[in-house]
């Protein structure tokens, strides 16, 4: 699998991007029989988000018959995820490796994935994200935001990674906690007592180090192949939050591609997504004793008394989201 530098990739974006304005194409519109997709993602090299990417990119080189070349590039290599899908947006990237509540900022919906205490247990959530309700709930986040979500990848619950021991809300307090640029994450801690910040994923682990952040909150996985337990050696399993990753890509270049493209995708992203389910699971006892080795310590939460403390933002929720959020909790 080719792998181009920054330079050249931006330099071939750029003009890919210039031809098919003046070819005068819609936004977000790419060649019905693509040879080369381009997938980014913020995420580590041995991380799980790294090696669905590479797996992915075996799987449509073989079902294409070697005809179509999937590009990786993780890390951040392309910036934060808000740039990779503003590329995605425009046709200069076809797929962005990312959660639901990164759509935030283009789909009032997509904020139920950052409502905190939302799902009773794992079983409830993948039940919800399996079923209609989840396909209605991706049906419009497309139709809000011009993105199609493709696969569902699991990514586990979030927990709190800390500098400091955090063993009850009283320490949250005060807490400068890195997270995502979404309104929802924001209000979470604020009413948790901590001080929020957000900040791209790619320039967490130095702004620890440095001491401008006490922390950051994320899957399992992330504090591990991200190394942020190097830094920030507490993990409080808060289990906030549960979520799928997704194949992020605009969904009029999706559907400008030709039927055998297409396929070919989505072939590809049904298998990766059954095994990075199954994986994530498995290895989130691996990621656990990984980091115990490595000495990290471990915290439970009294569970209702962190709920009690967001229960508002249920109430300031947009109507369209309680809505949805009555489904889930009567599902």
């Amino acid at each position: 699998m080719r792998r181009m530098s920054r330079r050249s990739l931006l330099t071939s974006l750029a003009v890919g991007t210039t031809a098919t304005a003046l070819a005068g194409c819609a936004r977000g519109t790419a060649n019905p029989s693509p040879s080369v997709l381009r997938l980014g993602h913020t995420y580590g090299g041995g991380s799980l988000q790294n090696r669905a990417s590479d797996m992915f990119a075996e799987e449509v080189a073989e079902r294409s018959g070697g005809a179509i070349t999937v590009e990786v590039f993780p890390s951040g290599q392309l910036g934060s995820w808000e740039d990779m899908q503003e590329a995605t947006e425009i046709g200069a990237m076809h797929f962005v490796i990312e959660s639901v509540g990164s759509l935030e900022r283009y789909s009032t919906l997509a904020s139920i994935e950052g409502l905190p205490f939302l799902y009773d247990s794992e079983e409830q959530f993948l039940s919800v994200w399996d079923g209609d309700l989840g396909t209605r709930m991706i049906q419009e986040i497309r139709e809000d935001s011009g993105f199609l979500l493709l696969g569902d990848m699991y990514r586990g619950p979030r927990v709190l990674n800390s500098m400091r021991a955090v063993e009850s809300l009283e320490d949250a307090a005060g807490l400068k906690l890195r997270v995502p640029t979404q309104q929802t994450y924001i209000d979470t801690w604020r009413m948790l007592g901590a001080a929020p910040t957000p900040l791209a994923l790619t320039e967490v682990f130095a702004a620890i180090e440095q001491g401008a952040i006490d922390g950051q909150e994320n899957p399992i996985d992330v504090v591990r192949f991200n190394s942020f337990f190097e830094v920030a050696p507490f993990v409080t399993n808060t289990n906030h939050l549960y979520g799928n990753f997704h194949f992020q890509t605009w969904g009029d270049t999706y559907d400008n591609w030709d039927d055998a493209t297409r396929q070919v995708v989505d072939d590809s992203i049904a298998e990766v997504s059954a095994w990075y389910r199954q994986t994530s699971i498995d290895e989130t006892a691996e990621n656990v004793e990984f980091l115990e080795e490595a000495g990290v310590e471990f915290f439970e939460i009294d569970a209702p008394k962190w709920r009690e403390a967001i229960l508002p933002m249920y109430d300031q929720a947009d109507p369209t989201v309680q809505s949805w959020v009555e489904e889930i909790q009567g599902s």
